[in-house]
């Protein structure tokens, strides 16, 4: 069985990943519990990057666990840091659950782990290379709205629903994985509190009219 430290400061997040690491028989501990007296070791820690850039957790991490940082996309500070030399494995924070499984799966068979929403950019230069542009225009929140509840790939998976893309389209556009794009779908139309497809497309433009 697998023992994965879990060092993540956003609540949601951390609850959402350990519910998905413990779904499958894995034991789950908190980093603050690998200090502990007797010990508690770990085989993968699963850590926020801003807990590794700014150096909370770092020194809690054991040498024998392999670190896998859950990051903030391309422009996520642990890019270049002294912390991203220990890092074995990067997820994004909006990766689908199945794929945080399988990246803790992977680093703890001794191999390394690339999210597939960043796997384009980081063969592109990844550090040295600015962060893509977004292929669809952000999102823009009127007055009163929820649309500030999404997060940028969100806001992104939005504004191509409101243009009438299947989620195939989608994922090829955004260079990501058909169940990456059903994830964000899901995410927002229940973020939006929108019925479906549809619906979200009108929010879409409602949105874009109210803001133009």
């Amino acid at each position: 069985m697998i023992t994965v430290a879990l060092g993540v400061r956003t609540d949601s997040l951390g609850r959402r990943i350990g519910r998905a690491l413990a779904a499958v028989g894995w034991r789950v501990v908190r980093t603050s519990e690998l200090r502990a007296a007797p010990p508690v070791s770990a085989d993968v820690a699963l850590v926020e990057s801003c807990e590794l850039t700014e150096g909370r957790l770092m020194d809690e991490i054991p040498p024998g666990a392999r670190l896998i940082a859950v990051v903030n996309g391309a422009s996520d500070g642990i890019w270049g840091s002294t912390a991203q030399a220990r890092v074995v494995g990067v997820v994004d924070r909006d990766d689908p659950d199945d794929g945080l499984v399988a990246a803790v799966e992977a680093v703890a068979d001794g191999r390394g782990w690339i999210s597939p929403e960043l796997a384009t950019w980081v063969l592109s230069g990844g550090p040295g290379r600015a962060p893509r542009p977004c292929v669809a225009s952000p999102l823009p929140e009127p007055a009163g709205g929820r649309t500030g509840l999404l997060t940028a790939r969100e806001s992104d998976v939005a504004a191509l629903v409101g243009q009438g893309l299947s989620n195939s389209e989608i994922a090829a556009r955004l260079c990501v994985e058909l169940s990456t794009v059903k994830f964000h779908v899901s995410n927002v139309l229940r973020k939006l509190e929108c019925r479906d497809r549809a619906q979200l497309a009108v929010v879409v433009h409602t949105n874009r009219a109210m803001a133009a």
